[in-house]
């Protein structure tokens, strides 16, 4: 059993009692990283309480981390958390994962496509190969450098459509050109009943 294995095992009772479950715990170099997950997502305060409990618990056993002296990271694994071990693929049966191998399979190291099966041994993935063609793509657990789940974003709403501009009004009609006219000559629809009378000189008669 590895360390990180083990480290988990010392960890695992503190970790339930906080009503949480641990998805990884990773150790490299002198840093440790403990990975916790609840139904409904994890508070900030849930997370230093732990934070603390575990540091505690880690401090009594110096056989599991680096000479005693370590950084603790305690946080949620994410949207797109990494891929271990059986029970984490398992998990993802029918979602998207992203793969990169220590060697070529099927022509290429790195795969991205929905997981479609999982056991102890290894994971079968319907993705695209190389060829443009949609298969089944058995990958081995061993082979595997490292796996993670891909997040996709649901689709952009449709942006709203412009409001249609309103309509010009229309222009009013000009009035014939013989009314007009008629209009300048003093005819047309008047009354001649009120029309003035016209004085004519008697030099004219």
């Amino acid at each position: 059993m590895g360390a990180e294995e083990q480290i988990a095992d010392v960890i695992r009772p503190i970790v339930q009692a906080a009503g949480l479950e641990i998805w990884d715990v990773e150790r490299s170099g002198a840093s440790v990283r403990v990975l916790v997950e609840r139904p409904g997502g994890i508070d900030l305060d849930a997370i230093s309480e732990l934070s603390r409990a575990v540091s505690s618990a880690l401090d009594q056993h110096d056989d599991l981390v680096p000479d005693g002296r370590y950084t603790l990271e305690v946080s949620s694994p994410g949207l797109e958390r990494r891929l271990r071990y059986p029970r984490h693929f398992a998990g993802y049966i029918g979602q998207d994962v992203a793969v990169k191998t220590a060697s070529p399979v099927n022509g290429a190291r790195r795969w991205k496509g929905t997981l479609a099966a999982a056991t102890d041994d290894g994971i079968t993935l319907r993705a695209a190969l190389p060829s443009g063609d949609v298969a089944d793509v058995d990958v081995p657990l061993d082979l595997i450098d490292r796996a993670n789940a891909v997040f996709t974003w649901g689709a952009a709403p449709k942006p709203a459509k412009p409001a249609k501009p309103a309509k010009p009004a229309k222009p009013a009609k000009a009035a014939p050109r013989a009314n007009r006219a008629a209009r300048r000559a003093g005819v047309g629809n008047h009354d001649t009943a009120d029309a003035l009378p016209v004085e004519v000189p008697e030099e004219a008669l």
